[in-house]
């Protein structure tokens, strides 16, 4: 899958990708809310991952590289899977690297990014989880028009910690093209 939006170009992640997608992943700050920073090796496997086939599978990632069209920057990256095929549902999850957050980059992705879900999967629903104190992560999915569905208590392992997290979702007759 690859399509653009006004500022960026979003495309399946490849070797290229390497040295941006690490320095983003090791980062500590980014890594805060979704667990501990990883390894050269651990980006390296990641990105064997993206370079298999996505066949649609439930539960297999599809995972996506945000380029910045003027500059060819890397600006984070993006993943989708389906949690439940025979339901039509699909989960999504962004990281930004830290330069890059507060530009609007993150909500013009995702918003395309769940347009195009709905379109080329016929999905009926698309979930999105993030840790509690991730203001920044659910302020992003309820101005997606995603609705809050509970809180799942310690549900995400963070620095060695179990804490609670916010499920958040998006029906396909509530997303506004």
């Amino acid at each position: 899958m690859q399509f653009e939006t006004e500022r960026l170009i979003i495309r399946p992640l490849q070797s290229t990708d390497l040295q941006a997608v690490y320095d983003s992943r090791r980062n500590q700050e980014t890594s805060r809310y979704i667990g501990k920073p990883e390894t050269l090796d651990d980006v390296k496997k990641r990105i064997e991952e993206a370079k298999q086939p996505f066949q649609n599978l439930e539960g297999q990632r599809l995972l996506l590289t945000l380029e910045c069209k003027s500059s060819g920057d890397f600006i984070g990256e993006m993943l989708f899977k389906h949690t439940q095929l025979a339901s039509r549902i699909g989960e999504i999850g962004y990281r930004l690297s830290p330069e890059e957050q507060k530009k609007g980059y993150a909500f013009e992705a995702t918003s395309a990014l769940i347009s195009k879900l709905f379109t080329e999967f016929d999905l009926n629903k698309i979930t999105a989880i993030c840790a509690t104190e991730n203001t920044a992560s659910w302020q992003l999915m309820e101005k997606l028009g995603m609705k809050k569905e509970g809180c799942l208590r310690e549900y995400m392992l963070l620095q060695d910690r179990c804490v609670d997290s916010y499920l958040y979702s998006i029906l396909k007759r509530e997303h506004v093209r």
